[in-house]
């Protein structure tokens, strides 16, 4: 039996609802409150462990089943030069016997398939709500939303991103995320897939490619380094389309023929913290982006919240107490987002500072490894 039986959940994304199906499976019920109305449409890459956790949380197979599976013949993984030269393959086998094949989904549709995972539980959600302030007394946290709404729970888990008000709340100290030295831009294309997905390698910048068919969609990650700032839509567009220029691979070429500036363009810093340990105070603790956001290199963000997820519903059902479950799930959670965190930002150094391609293959291969032990 678990240690509590009810508690609220700040953020409505990848790692709080997760975490609220997590919890669900084992008898503890959630509420969830998330401040955005609707998740921005662009797509993310689930493999290595975190498709184990899909299946912990019951929704590996339609979220195979609306996306897009990277089987061993896939070149989506491929590294090529600007003309589209081969440089690497990129993996062509499993990590470990019976890993489950990695997924490509769309980020909308991810969200509604946990949120009706969620719902199936009986998890409240509300939407245009965070949290205002919490208050541990009488074994329980009280907490005030901020439209006035008032609650207590046995527990609180801040799973609200990056810019995390529930950090800024227990742990005012923090450190702010940093910038990493890069922007990430996120296009997506209406229409078929384009012939010769992967990566693509150039001066200017960095870009690949794969489709989402049940979605009608190609989605195009872009990274490009320079100081931050606050882009206007336009020069967003004039971005992409001088890197886009700047190449002669075929498959880019196709890519650039569809780029126009109403385009849809998502274009934000690169940015990355990992918050001090413990990530708990009291009977709060911070999960997902909110304890440790990192850059898109090693494509784990969002596999690590959702291995935070199912291992914290692991953690309250087996400990004794509240506090002992937080101290189990630091131990098995601290170094593995570590490694993600610390080796995606090294990647984003590595390629700021020109330094040979194998260097950042090296990194990647390592940090791999380890987080291919379970979790």
């Amino acid at each position: 039996m678990a240690c509590v039986s009810n508690g609220l959940i700040v953020g409505g994304g990848i790692a709080g609802l997760s975490a609220a199906i997590a919890l669900g499976r084992v008898g503890v019920h959630c509420d969830v409150v998330e401040i955005a109305d609707a998740p921005l449409g662009a797509s993310l890459a689930l493999s290595g462990r975190a498709t184990d956790a899909l299946e912990e949380l019951g929704v590996y197979d339609e979220c195979y089943r609306t996306g897009r599976p990277f089987t061993p013949d896939t070149t989506a993984a491929s590294q090529n030069d600007s003309t589209g030269r081969m440089l690497s393959a990129g993996p062509t086998r499993p990590q470990w016997p019976g890993a489950k094949t990695p997924v490509g989904v769309y980020r909308p549709v991810f969200l509604q398939i946990l949120t009706d995972a969620a719902l199936r539980l009986g998890v409240k959600i509300e939407k245009g709500l965070t949290i205002e302030s919490i208050e541990d007394r009488d074994n329980a946290s009280f907490v005030i939303l901020d439209n006035g709404d008032e609650g207590h729970y046995d527990f609180v888990i801040g799973a609200d991103g990056i810019a995390s008000r529930t950090r800024a709340l227990i742990f005012p100290d923090a450190p702010e995320p940093a910038y990493a030295g890069q922007m990430s831009i996120r296009w997506m294309i209406p229409g078929p897939a384009i012939a010769g997905e992967g990566w693509y390698i150039a001066p200017l910048g960095r870009l690949g490619f794969y489709a989402l068919p049940h979605q009608g969609i190609v989605y195009v990650p872009v990274v490009i380094d320079m100081p931050e700032k606050k882009l206007t839509q336009a020069e967003v567009y004039s971005l992409v389309e001088n890197l886009l220029d700047s190449y002669t691979a075929p498959a880019v070429v196709e890519l650039r023929r569809h780029l126009t500036p109403s385009s849809d363009l998502i274009c934000r810093p690169f940015k990355w913290i990992l918050v001090p340990p413990p990530w708990h105070r009291g009977r709060t603790l911070l999960i997902g982006d909110a304890a440790h956001a990192t850059t898109a290199h090693m494509g784990m963000g969002g596999g690590m919240a959702l291995e935070d997820a199912v291992v914290l519903a692991q953690c309250i059902a087996s400990a004794p107490t509240l506090a002992e479950a937080y101290d189990a799930f630091m131990r098995r959670r601290l170094e593995r987002v570590r490694t993600v965190v610390e080796t995606s930002v090294a990647m984003a150094r590595v390629e700021q500072a020109g330094s040979r391609r194998l260097e950042n293959i090296a990194l990647m291969s390592s940090a791999l490894a380890a987080i291919a032990q379970p979790y």
